[in-house]
């Protein structure tokens, strides 16, 4: 039973609670920052303000009744591909609250640039998971050891491989994110 207000900025319709208000300025500059660092690498801007529904603590978020169903251990955030929102806890310490802000943003400019609807099969995970870690810009020293184990053990699958390979949980993820630095590091942003 979450009181609910909104807080509106440039970019964002903030859903929070009293219990987050005294944290709303540092989310509000994190969103916009992201917001400005997305729009200019991606050269895009959304058409909308994006709904933020913030939760205080992962425990608050994880009892949610936003999405229907359970939510998958280890999902830490997640945005709507239909309803272009964002919904997450805000209890990470400041990097890690940025980079997860970034990452669901990047998700909202990724269904805006290539709509759902119009996809029959939608896009490889690899795309989607590996361009938002690669926009957030930050290696977890365990994905960082994914990557140089499939690399050194030449054990680094076809791009239409990486769903079915064991731990995919996690490859489309890092493997992506090495895709997009590759790209970046061949022919730049």
């Amino acid at each position: 039973n979450f009181r609910w207000h909104i807080y509106t900025t440039d970019h964002f319709e903030i859903f929070y609670y009293p219990d987050i208000e005294s944290h709303l300025e540092r989310i509000t500059s994190y969103a916009e920052s992201a917001y400005q660092t997305i729009s200019s690498d991606l050269k895009h801007d959304l058409g909308h303000k994006v709904p933020m529904i913030l939760f205080k603590t992962a425990s608050e978020f994880q009892q949610q009744n936003i999405e229907p169903g359970e939510i998958p251990e280890g999902v830490l955030a997640f945005a709507e591909p239909y309803r272009d929102r964002m919904v997450l806890p805000i209890d990470e310490p400041p990097d890690q609250l940025y980079r997860l802000i970034t990452h669901e943003l990047t998700h909202i400019f990724e269904f805006d640039i290539i709509p759902r609807s119009l996809l029959r099969r939608g896009l490889p995970r690899w795309v989607d998971e590996g361009l938002a870690n690669y926009m957030a810009g930050y290696w977890n020293p365990l994905d960082l050891m994914l990557v140089r184990d499939a690399a050194i053990t030449d054990n680094v699958p076809k791009m239409s491989e990486f769903e079915s390979q064991p731990l995919s949980g996690r490859l489309p993820y890092t493997l992506g994110h090495a895709a997009f630095e590759f790209i970046e590091s061949r022919w730049g942003k």
